[in-house]
């Protein structure tokens, strides 16, 4: 178990440092320059220039990528190239709020996969159990961000129940910072929850067709004390695992659904990043967002191993 997690650790820092790679190269081939955003199309070539060599863009792709690089190794994040005040800690500032909003999203994705997934399993091959398939489907095809608009005029324009957008910390005024997250927790966790409620019911109607389930019906127990007692426990290990990676496109999701609903989080920042051809934030944002991810699957692949110890046997580690 130890030698699987030492693997997966050393596995994690050259993916990253492949994932940085690749991202600056990306970014930094974007149509457009920092210095016409900043600038205006206006700017004469002179000035341009003059920017590009201010903030080292005149500079060949590679030496940037390691200027950039051994300034992140030190914890340095660099200057917006537009405001001028150090990337790092606006990041920290926001962290919370992105990291709250996946959460929420995650288990409001939880709260309809689990139970209806169950159901499904439970009525397998009964009009009910198409009808659940059928949602997933639904849910799976819904874009967040029109969900997101749906949830504001019904609940804000039409019902006058929550605010439209905007944040308070939890830890200031929790009832008010929970009218202001629900729609956005709801707009990703209904889409999420379509993958989840398919995984749900695949692994349930699997942990059902064993043995020992087989054996607790011979014994009388009836469907329902099956599916939830003797069932369902089972059939959550493959599930956290496909749940952990949701978690993770939760997180990379949020950039549009922040910014509906006027919620400055890292997604935001990234937005801000994007439009103005702000390369240290929109890298840094970027790259905090791989971090999470990358930690979310590593966290995912221990629990899975603690869980069910074979998955550790199948990479050939004793």
């Amino acid at each position: 178990m130890i030698r699987f997690i030492s693997m997966r650790l050393l596995a994690f820092v050259p993916t990253l440092l492949a994932i940085s790679a690749v991202l600056f190269v990306a970014i930094n081939v974007i149509p457009g320059g920092a210095a016409q955003a900043s600038l205006g199309i206006k700017a004469t070539p002179e000035a341009i220039a003059r920017f590009n060599r201010e903030h080292g863009l005149d500079r060949p792709l590679p030496e940037q990528y390691v200027a950039w690089l051994g300034k992140v190794l030190n914890g340095d994040f660099g200057k917006s190239l537009q405001s001028g005040t150090p990337v790092g800690p606006e990041l920290l500032k926001r962290l919370s709020l992105t990291l709250e909003l996946a959460v929420l999203a995650f288990i409001v994705a939880n709260l309809i996969a689990v139970p209806l997934g169950c159901l499904a399993a439970y009525y397998h091959q009964r009009p009910a159990d198409n009808a659940f398939i059928v949602l997933s489907t639904v849910m799976g095809a819904l874009p967040n961000f029109w969900l997101a608009t749906l949830l504001i005029l019904l609940f804000t324009v039409t019902l006058k129940w929550l605010p439209p957008g905007g944040y308070v910390p939890i830890m200031e005024a929790p009832l008010q910072n929970l009218s202001l997250m629900i729609m956005p927790a709801i707009s990703l966790g209904v889409v999420s929850s379509a993958l989840l409620l398919r995984i749900m019911r695949t692994s349930m109607l699997e942990v059902t067709a064993s043995d020992y389930i087989r054996t607790a019906r011979a014994k009388g127990a009836g469907r329902g004390v099956v599916i939830w007692r003797h069932a369902l426990r089972n059939a959550l290990i493959p599930y956290l695992t496909v749940g952990g990676v949701e978690f993770s496109l939760l997180f990379g999701g949020v950039v549009i659904v922040e910014n509906i609903f006027l919620l400055p989080g890292v997604g935001q920042l990234a937005l801000i990043g994007i439009t103005q051809r702000d390369y240290p934030l929109l890298l840094a944002s970027v790259l905090l967002i791989a971090v999470v991810v990358l930690t979310a699957n590593l966290i995912v692949d221990v629990i899975g191993a603690w869980l069910d110890p074979r998955r550790v046997r199948t990479v050939g580690i004793s």
